[in-house]
């Protein structure tokens, strides 16, 4: 399941169950965080194993990132 996913299920499921109220600016947020702690996870791992393919992919994800949600 893929994360985006995962957060909205848990979203929905929290906001169902205890009534609470997700503001959309807070979701983006958290999925935001999330994409960066994953990628710096696999920046991590790709440095280690020495793979620099996979880190420059990541760090185009990175870059991308960056892009659509400014300085």
């Amino acid at each position: 399941m893929p994360i985006d996913a995962a957060i909205a299920g848990v979203t929905e499921l929290l906001s169902k169950v205890f009534g609470f109220i997700v503001d959309a600016d807070g979701y983006e947020q958290l999925k935001r965080e999330n994409k960066l702690k994953l990628i710096q996870r696999g920046i991590d791992e790709a440095i280690s194993k020495n793979d620099w393919a996979r880190c420059d992919a990541l760090f185009g994800e990175l870059r991308a990132l960056r892009q659509q949600t400014g300085p």
